[in-house]
């Protein structure tokens, strides 16, 4: 409170490193696609939907999913009798795309998800402006790692203050006044 104030400190950007988990979720579900042959193609469209819950997202992973059940029909249906050439280029096309297509997006859309910095951004106040907040260190000092944000100290100086430095300005002149006239007297008396 007596001290000098504080400069404020310019808030980082928050950093969002590719932690452990997100790249054994990336690897999970590319490995579900390509593993299944497109037959579990729609698991990372599902991820995706669910994360960024866009309405395209949401039809990409319906086609998928229908593609893919469809595809696991026409095997069912089939099961061991022998099939045209031109049916099993087909068939071997539409894997490949189950495989690439949605593994391909979902790499896309994670990694920019993660260069953004992640998830959908915390609820805040109507009318909170982060860049005008300021963060002030907590009270256990530089051993938390997360400082809050507070308002920005007033731009101009209140009515309290002027009041403090005309007060402070009479005490300087009286303790001049009184320093002037103990000197002459100190000399004296020696």
């Amino acid at each position: 409170m007596y001290g000098p104030p504080q400069a404020p400190q310019v808030p980082q950007p928050p950093k969002s490193p590719a932690t452990g988990g997100r790249v054994a979720l990336l690897v999970l579900f590319c490995a579900l696609a390509l593993l299944s042959c497109g037959f579990l193609a729609w698991a990372p469209m599902l991820r995706v939907a669910v994360l960024t819950r866009r309405a395209l997202d949401w039809v990409l992973f319906g086609v998928t999913f229908a593609v893919g059940a469809g595809l696991f029909a026409y095997a069912a249906a089939t099961g061991d009798k022998e099939g045209s050439t031109a049916e099993a280029f087909v068939a071997v096309g539409i894997m490949m795309l189950l495989v690439a297509g949605p593994i391909t997006y979902y790499l896309v859309t994670e990694i920019r998800r993660m260069d953004r910095g992640g998830a959908a951004p915390a609820y805040l106040p109507p009318g909170y402006d982060p860049a005008s907040a300021v963060t002030v260190p907590s009270a256990i000092g530089d051993q938390n790692p997360y400082a809050r944000p507070v308002a920005p100290p007033p731009a101009a100086p209140g009515p309290r203050i002027d009041q403090v430095r005309a007060e402070l300005d009479e005490l300087s002149d009286l303790l001049r006044r009184d320093a002037g006239d103990n000197s002459g007297e100190g000399e004296g008396r020696r």
